[in-house]
C-alpha cells in the first residue's frame, strides 16, 4: 500500500504504508463514531524516510472530516489482515510496532526490511485507468467521489474532455477522457444539488465508463450523467 501524506496547503509526500489499525472498541453509537475518526492510524515513513510514524487517518481537533492519508495504491498482498482490513505487513505485528514506533531510535533491521519492500515503487501522478485495480485505487483515494462537485469542464481542441472535481475529502481530482468520447453532464449541472454521493467507474468492451451515482451502464439510457471513452486518466491534488 502507498499513500499521499497530506501536510496542508497543497503539500504532501508519498509513503509506503506498512500497517493500518483502528482501535474502535465502543458499542455505543456516539462514542463509536468518535473513535472511528480519532483512533485509526497508518504506519508510514516520516517525510525524510528515516523512521516510521503513526499517522492518524483523519486530522484531529477539527469539526470536519479531513483525511491525512490518501490511499493511492491499495495493494496489500504482503499484509496479514483481518476481515476489516486491519493489519500490517507480514514481518511486523501490532505488538512489535508498539514496542518501538514512538521511539526516536528504531531497529535498523526492521527499517531495512521496510525500505527493501518499497524499493521499486515509482509514483505516477497521472495514471491511466486500465484495470479493475486502477479503478479500486482511484475509488480509495477519492472516497468514491463522495461530496464531489464539478468545478471546471473543458472540451479541448484535440477531443479530450478535462474535468476538475472539488469537494472530495482531502483533495481535488483532475480527470481526462479521450477516444470515441461520448458524455452527458447536464443532469447534475442543471440540478439544485451539484454534489455527488458517489460514482461508478466500469471497464467494458475496451471502454471506460464514469457514471453518476451507483449505477450500471444500462442506466445511461435512462437519462443519468455519464462519460464513455477509450481512455481515462486522473490526478490527485491534495488540499
Amino acid at each position: 500500500m502507498h499513500v499521499l501524506v497530506c501536510q496542508g496547503n497543497g503539500k504532501y509526500y508519498v509513503s509506503a504504508a506498512y500497517g493500518y489499525f483502528r482501535d474502535v472498541t465502543a458499542m455505543e453509537f456516539s462514542e463509536r463514531s468518535r473513535q472511528m475518526f480519532q483512533n485509526p492510524f497508518f504506519v508510514v515513513w516520516d517525510e525524510d524516510k528515516k523512521r516510521l510514524i503513526r499517522l492518524k487517518r483523519y486530522q484531529q481537533n477539527t469539526p470536519y472530516i479531513v483525511p491525512q492519508a490518501l490511499i493511492i495504491d491499495n495493494d496489500r498482498h504482503h499484509w496479514v489482515k483481518d476481515e476489516e482490513d486491519v493489519g500490517c505487513v507480514g514481518f511486523l505485528s501490532r505488538e512489535l510496532l508498539d514496542s518501538f514506533l514512538d521511539d526516536e531510535k528504531q531497529p535498523d533491521e526492521i527499517l531495512a526490511k521496510c525500505r527493501a519492500l518499497d524499493s521499486d515503487y515509482v509514483y505516477n501522478e497521472t495514471p491511466e485507468i486500465q484495470s479493475q485495480s486502477d479503478i479500486d485505487n482511484l475509488m480509495q483515494a477519492s472516497g468514491f467521489f463522495h461530496d464531489a462537485f464539478l468545478e471546471e469542464k473543458k472540451l479541448r481542441a484535440d477531443g479530450t474532455l478535462h474535468l476538475l472535481y472539488d469537494g472530495v475529502w482531502g483533495c481535488k481530482i483532475e480527470l481526462w477522457f479521450w477516444g470515441d468520447l461520448e458524455y452527458c453532464l447536464a443532469v447534475r449541472e442543471e440540478s439544485d444539488y451539484p454534489f455527488l454521493d458517489r460514482c461508478s467507474i466500469i471497464l467494458k468492451d475496451e471502454f471506460v465508463y464514469f457514471i453518476d451515482e451507483d449505477r450500471s451502464i444500462e442506466d445511461i439510457s435512462r437519462g443519468v450523467d455519464f462519460i464513455k471513452a477509450r481512455h481515462m486518466k486522473y490526478k490527485i491534488i491534495p488540499n
